[in-house]
């Protein structure tokens, strides 16, 4: 359910995302044609990680009761794969590296489902409740009741958002703390800067996209981890700029599809365009997706070409790095990735209280370059 805002809106200068009362008319498409072999070799794979270049593996019959075989590694072995390379860099340097020929348009491969009316499931975790009986609010960040609703995310465009786990140190077999981020190129995920371990020596990312109680829906081991992330080197003090791109070692947007992405218009402020999703703790457990669909921008600051984007829409801790988006003609657009939410105070008055995503320009040149550079 979209959140109303009071005022004028102002008349749209660019060409405006799909309404609801458009949306609802587009049909689900069921494909007929067959992925790629070579593509689906890519993802049907269980790696496990040596650091020393000169093992071989050495399979033995198994001891145990059941039988079977085991494969003999050493010590240091490990199923999580460290990133290569953390890269925060100026304006300037983004736009340098960009060329004209790299555009920010969706892809839907001819073999995957359409689905722009995908399965409405439900969550999976009891709702908490005080002694006294009353019920537990677990995040700060909801207007009102919840409007958050839970989806299966089978098909294209929904099987592209999915969670990303992060390991501030790889040596660990479990993972620190975890995002939101969608599928934006071929080998690239866009998320929110503050998902990305920045100063970590040792890290990991591990993209899990249509994740749902615990694996893909695309396959349970269709996943990748991330070699390279790069934001832009603004420190984390404008919430503007909280935006990364993140390479990925399996092209998984080359199987499955991937979002497009615009520069947000100021133009498009108060009309019910606008989508937002991921993977919230405080709805599931963070373990199945969901959405909030129909959503008005009530304002935007900016900061050089970085725009705060801010809304109404119901986010909390989990959402992080989630696109927010529109569609057009029937495909996804990311406006901006979700960052957090702001509360201004003044002695006992609320003087603002918004929910906020990064975009502009600048998340549009970031996703050029990335296209541009990790084919």
């Amino acid at each position: 359910m979209a959140k109303k805002v009071v005022g004028t809106r102002p008349k749209p200068l660019e060409p405006v995302p799909m309404k609801n009362d458009d949306f609802i008319q587009l049909d689900n498409r069921v494909t007929s044609e067959r992925i790629p072999e070579e593509l689906v070799s890519e993802h049907v794979r269980i790696p496990i990680y040596v650091k020393d270049g000169k093992f071989e593996p050495k399979i033995v019959k198994s001891k145990n009761e059941g039988g079977g075989w085991e494969i003999e590694l050493p010590l240091e072995s490990s199923l999580v794969s460290a990133g290569q390379l953390l890269e925060r860099v100026s304006v300037q340097e983004i736009q340098h590296g960009l060329s004209e020929k790299v555009d920010t348009e969706p892809n839907m491969p001819k073999w995957v489902d359409y689905t722009p009316h995908n399965k409405i499931s439900s969550a999976s975790m009891d709702m908490m409740y005080r002694i006294n009986g009353k019920p537990i609010v677990p995040h700060y960040g909801v207007f009102g009741t919840d409007d958050r609703q839970v989806y299966y995310p089978s098909g294209y465009p929904w099987h592209c958002v999915g969670r990303v786990f992060v390991w501030n140190d790889a040596s660990k077999p479990n993972w620190s703390w975890y995002g939101s981020a969608v599928l934006i190129g071929n080998r690239t995920i866009l998320t929110a800067g503050h998902v990305v371990p920045w100063n970590s020596k040792n890290w990991a990312m591990k993209f899990v996209p249509a994740y749902y109680d615990g694996a893909s829906l695309l396959g349970n081991q269709v996943s990748s981890w991330v070699t390279t992330a790069r934001g832009y080197n603004t420190n984390n003090s404008v919430s503007a700029w909280d935006m990364a791109v993140c390479r990925l070692d399996q092209p998984l947007g080359r199987s499955y599809g991937y979002f497009g992405a615009k520069t947000y218009s100021s133009s498009w402020e108060g009309g019910n365009y606008w989508t937002l999703a991921g993977y919230p703790s405080a709805v599931s457990g963070g373990n199945r997706s969901s959405r909030i669909m129909w959503f008005p921008t009530v304002d935007d600051d900016t900061d050089g070409n970085a725009t705060e984007v801010e809304y109404y829409a119901d986010q909390t801790g989990g959402n992080s790095g989630g696109p927010v988006f529109g569609f057009w003609d029937g495909l996804p657009y990311v406006v901006g990735t979700v960052s957090g939410g702001e509360k201004t105070t003044f002695l006992w008055f609320t003087i603002e209280d918004v929910n906020v995503a990064a975009g502009g320009s600048a998340i549009v040149d970031l996703i050029r370059w990335a296209r541009n550079n990790w084919t």
